[in-house]
């Protein structure tokens, strides 16, 4: 019996330990920006991650047409950036991005179980490049995020981001997480410090 319960706290320490480290590689910044060449294989496993992972579109026609007829406002002023815009679901955390008063940029919100923070990133040659030294690439209505951890070059997350719906206010989408106020008073000011937008383009 004591052997027993000695092996079954053995494990219990095993999968607390692997947890942490999970969590702890989760929450690493990128070391760098991912090199080309990198980018072309991680594509390749972006699109094979949305091959396999089965994953179904639960938004509604008018979450659709509504998000749509945003994306089509700002390609009039800002076409680089217009196809990212939304709040794209992963699984368990949201990503949303948004325009922002200077030419070529957007601001990013991510949530996920208790954490909330803001970014910001610069869109060219079709993929976002943001201030965390990640890059996020675009296939279709799906998102990667490429960064390199421990000089390894990844997307660390396996389900791609998807299904982008309209994007809510800054405050509302950062209180969804859970986490403190103090933590989404500090992403509305640097959301509103940064130049980020939610509304329509002003069309001259």
């Amino acid at each position: 019996m004591r052997v027993k319960l000695l092996t079954r706290v053995g494990f219990v320490a095993m999968a607390i330990l692997a947890i942490s480290a999970t969590t702890s590689l989760a929450q690493q910044q990128s070391e760098r920006y991912p090199t080309a060449t990198e980018l072309q294989r991680l594509r390749e496993k972006l699109r094979q991650q949305i091959r396999s992972s089965n994953i179904q579109d639960r938004r509604s026609p008018a979450e659709k047409q509504s998000r749509e007829a945003f994306v089509r406002a700002w390609s009039r002023v800002a076409p680089a950036v217009s196809p990212f815009l939304g709040d794209w679901s992963g699984y368990e955390e949201s990503l949303s991005i948004y325009p922002s008063n200077t030419s070529g940029r957007v601001c990013l919100i991510y949530i996920g179980i208790q954490e909330a923070e803001l970014s910001l990133g610069t869109v060219s040659n079709g993929q976002i490049r943001t201030n965390r030294r990640e890059v996020i690439l675009k296939e279709g209505d799906y998102l990667g995020v490429a960064s390199v951890r421990n000089n390894q070059p990844d997307i660390f997350v396996e389900t791609p981001y998807h299904s982008p719906v309209s994007l809510p206010a800054p405050r509302q989408f950062a209180q969804s997480s859970g986490t403190t106020t103090e933590e989404v008073n500090k992403v509305v000011r640097e959301f509103n410090a940064s130049g980020c937008r939610l509304a329509l383009p002003s069309l001259r």
